[in-house]
């Protein structure tokens, strides 16, 4: 199983938002306090379907402005054994691998304490796979991940506690280049070939608290307004029969796919603008959009 249990937690959640944001500023429609449904915001759930507790927007520490997004302990939960605890947020429409570069500051505030990874997921096969992932051990040591099975490279680089970092990323088709501060850590393969579907922020549950701030893709901060031009909608919603699909002027379909929440496709079209809901149970249902651009919208849908 790929490690992205937490993602399995709360999946119907995740791919149904389209909002970006990038600094976590009340001017974005933040509020101090759990992170939990913010702006499309999802926190990994515990075993009674709630939201794990202390992920939450926090005006301690900001690399720029006055918050950040802050992942800490939760106190009431085990500990991990791998960074499943956290926040996650589902990018809409997806953003294409082959030319790419991701950015965002981050702040640990212990070493010793537990290991937290920051990085993107795609979707293989229906499954989620990281496409990049920073892993800083709690050794203080940093860690790439460089299969879709969580190996691990080692970057030659050691964090310190109590300090803000810019990553950077810069993803090619066939390459992963990873930065720190500007400077070089690692070059690896693009092994997973995936459209970036997400971000997530994850910890182990161990000890301390890492805060992220200023969010940025291809150095373009995420902000809500960006997004608002790509109007696109389904309907109807709840929807019996046919569900209706219309995407932004001059988009086409390639094809279109329904997810149930556990994570797998029930239908698929090809090169239409609708799909029949009609052999399915009632329920809550994933619909993932694929233009001929290789965009990718997603949102949720009920099935009466």
């Amino acid at each position: 199983m790929k490690k992205l249990y937490f993602m399995a937690l709360g999946v119907a959640s995740l791919l149904c938002s389209a909002q970006q944001t990038i600094s976590f500023e009340a001017s974005e429609g933040f509020n101090l306090g759990s992170i939990h449904n913010q702006n499309g915001w999802e926190v990994t759930l515990n075993s009674d379907n709630q939201p794990i507790t202390n992920q939450t927007i926090s005006s301690e520490f900001a690399s720029n402005g006055s918050n950040s997004m802050k992942i800490a302990v939760d106190e009431a939960e085990d500990f991990g054994w791998f960074p499943i605890f956290g926040a996650a947020k589902e990018l809409s429409p997806a953003f294409n691998y082959k030319n790419l570069n991701v950015e965002f500051d981050v702040y640990i505030d212990e070493i010793d304490g537990s290991t937290f990874e920051f990085g993107t997921y795609g979707i293989v096969d229906d499954e989620f796979v990281p496409v990049f992932v920073y892993s800083f051990n709690y050794t203080g040591n940093l860690e790439l991940i460089s299969s879709i099975d969580y190996d691990y490279e080692d970057a030659s680089f050691t964090w310190q506690a109590n300090k803000w970092y810019k990553i950077k990323t810069e993803i090619t088709e066939d390459a992963i280049k990873y930065y720190i501060d500007g400077n070089l850590v690692f070059t690896g393969l693009n092994f997973t070939k995936a459209h970036i579907e997400g971000l997530t922020f994850l910890h182990d549950n161990f000890s301390g608290a890492a805060y992220i701030d200023q969010i940025k893709i291809n150095n373009t901060a995420l902000a809500v307004e960006s997004f608002k031009s790509k109007k696109w909608r389904t309907y109807p919603n709840p929807v019996q029969d046919i569900l209706k699909i219309e995407l932004p002027q001059g988009e086409k379909t390639r094809t279109v796919e329904v997810y149930n929440t556990i994570g797998q496709k029930v239908a698929q079209v090809a090169e239409k603008k609708e799909i029949s809901f009609n052999s399915l149970k009632p329920g809550i249902y994933i619909v993932k959009v694929i233009t001929e651009n290789e965009a990718v919208y997603t949102t949720k849908i009920i099935k009466e």
